[in-house]
């Protein structure tokens, strides 16, 4: 029953998330799936890294103020690094936005589409 709470938070988070913008759901899902395990308070990079996204503080910011008016837009006018919702919003911003390989498993699902099986 659990999981299947955190599943259904996870799914409100995502839709609600990519009404603004249109990154490909599935490659989010598989993103969040790999970095966090759907864990909204996973920590990794040890320790630098936090949330559904794994974001980097850092990056977070730096995503925040770029995607400022798209944020507003959503009615987020205080990202927060700690909120999934907004981790979940700048991520499909950032895949959106060309910034993927930022994310190692980003570039790990990319590598294995995109090699040849034999």
């Amino acid at each position: 029953m659990k999981k299947l709470k955190m599943f259904l938070t996870f799914f409100v988070l995502l839709v609600s998330s990519c009404t603004v913008r249109a990154a490909d759901k599935d490659l989010m899902l598989r993103i969040m799936v790999c970095e966090s395990g759907l864990r909204h308070d996973a920590l990794g990079d040890d320790g630098k890294s936090y949330g559904i996204a794994q974001f980097r503080k850092e990056t977070f910011y730096e995503f925040a103020a770029l995607a400022r008016r798209e944020l507003h837009d959503a009615g987020i006018y205080k990202p927060n690094w700690h909120n999934p919702q907004h981790q979940v919003f700048l991520l499909n911003w950032g895949l959106d936005h060309g910034y993927g390989r930022r994310w190692t498993c980003f570039r790990n699902i990319v590598a294995q589409t995109t090699t040849p099986r034999g």
